[in-house]
C-alpha cells in the first residue's frame, strides 16, 4: 500500500512524525507537508504563487504551499507517479470539531484527497497541552487495520481522540459533526508606534454538545469517527419555489 502523510502544522511537527513511524509498517509511506506551520488555511490552494518543494529525508518532502498544495502537488507531481492508495493528515495538534472542520488545514488536505479520488483521514489529538501522541497512534492503528478487515471503500474520515491514556478510552462512536464556534469579537490592539491593528475572533469557545456529535463524543472520553462527504448540496431546499 501506497500512503500520502500530511499535516497543516508543518514539516518538523511531533504529530507528523509519530504517525509517520506508525504508518511506515502498514505500506510506503511518503510525507508531503508544509515548510512551516499552516493552521487554519482550509481549503486554500496557491493558483498564483509558485511553489518550491526540498527532500528533506528520504521520501520527506516540504512544499513552500499551503496543506491542499501539499497533497495535489504530492499526487499530481512525480512523486505520485504511482498513485496513491490513502491520504492520511495529521496528528493535529488541537482537535477539528464542530465548526473547525470549516477551517482546519488538517481536514482540507484528507478533502483534497478525497477529491481526487484517494481515501483520505484526519485525525487530531483533541488539547494542545502534552498530547498524547503515542496513545493516540496506538488507537489509530486499532483503526486503521478494522478499516481494511472490513474492506471499507472510499471514505473520507475526521478522527478526533481525547487527549487521555488509551486505558482511559471508553470506546470508538461514530458521530455527526456537532457545532463549536469561536468568539466573533474583534479585538483592537497598538503597536509601539501607536498604529491600531486587530485580532480576529475571542479565545471563548461555544459549544452544542449533543449526544450523537463529534463534541460530545471527545468530552465523555470516546474517540470520535465523523465519515465527512464533499457535496454541500442541501437537498432539502431543492424544491423552494423562488
Amino acid at each position: 500500500m501506497k500512503i500520502l502523510l500530511t499535516n497543516d502544522d508543518g514539516i518538523n511537527a511531533e504529530g507528523l512524525g509519530n504517525l509517520y513511524n506508525l504508518l511506515s509498517n502498514f505500506g510506503e509511506t511518503t510525507i508531503v507537508a508544509p515548510e512551516y506551520n499552516q493552521s487554519t488555511k482550509s481549503h486554500s490552494i496557491s493558483l498564483n504563487t509558485p511553489l518550491r518543494v526540498k527532500e528533506v529525508e528520504k521520501n520527506k518532502f516540504a512544499l513552500t504551499g499551503l496543506p491542499a498544495d501539499c497533497v495535489n502537488f504530492a499526487i499530481n507531481s512525480k512523486i505520485g507517479k504511482k498513485a496513491f492508495d490513502l491520504v492520511v493528515s495529521g496528528i493535529n495538534d488541537g482537535a477539528n470539531i464542530g465548526d473547525d472542520i470549516n477551517y482546519s488545514g488538517t481536514v482540507a488536505a484528507a478533502r483534497e484527497g478525497y477529491l481526487h479520488g484517494v481515501s483520505s483521514i484526519a485525525i487530531s489529538i483533541a488539547n494542545k497541552k502534552n498530547p498524547k501522541y503515542k496513545d493516540c497512534c496506538l488507537a489509530f492503528e486499532k483503526i486503521l487495520k478494522k478499516i481494511y478487515a472490513i474492506k471499507l471503500k472510499s471514505f473520507f474520515l475526521n478522527i478526533n481522540y481525547p487527549n487521555i491514556g488509551i486505558s482511559e478510552i471508553k470506546g470508538i462512536k461514530m458521530t455527526k459533526q456537532g457545532a463549536r464556534a469561536y468568539g466573533q469579537s474583534i479585538v483592537p490592539k497598538k503597536d509601539p508606534r501607536g498604529n491600531e491593528y486587530y485580532w480576529i475572533g475571542g479565545s471563548d469557545l461555544t459549544y452544542n454538545a449533543k449526544p450523537g456529535t463529534d463534541i460530545f463524543a471527545i468530552r465523555n472520553k470516546f474517540i470520535s469517527i465523523t465519515p465527512l462527504i464533499t457535496n454541500y448540496t442541501d437537498t432539502k431546499r431543492l424544491k423552494l419555489k423562488i
